[in-house]
């Protein structure tokens, strides 16, 4: 695991592991912003294979509604991005660590405590969406 990210291998296949982890985030109050399939669109515009890939968006309004209040700006870091994908056969989810991450360079110590939620929430879906 890299310091800015989470990330997850999943005990079930690609779109199984992708079901569950809009229950679980849904579940939790998110909604679905985007439902990106990252390899159809290389595949379709670059004319090349890719292993499975899909960018998913997630918002919970009430997290939004803390980050932007403080600063209306940071909007360009959301929703929270959750990648699902396939590497030698094995299924991963991965997602950025906004306690780790860019959400320190805005230098807002009133967002630190939002931040932290934002992340063990985002934990706690992957940990039960995994069945874990």
């Amino acid at each position: 695991m890299k310091n800015y990210s989470y990330t997850k291998k999943s005990p079930f296949w690609f779109f199984e592991t992708l079901d569950e982890l809009r229950i679980s985030f849904t579940n939790k109050g998110f909604w679905v912003v985007f439902n990106v399939d990252i390899s159809e669109k290389i595949k379709n515009k670059v004319d090349s294979s890719f292993p499975k890939y899909v960018s998913l968006g997630f918002c919970k309004p009430e997290f939004a509604y803390e980050y932007l209040k403080q600063d209306i700006n940071l909007w360009v870091f959301m929703p929270c991005s959750v990648a699902i994908y396939e590497d030698n056969w094995e299924v991963f989810i991965s997602t950025l660590l906004v306690e780790n991450a860019i959400w320190k360079l805005v230098g807002n110590e009133k967002l630190e405590k939002i931040n932290y939620e934002l992340s063990e929430t985002i934990k706690e879906i992957f940990e039960e969406s995994l069945g874990n």
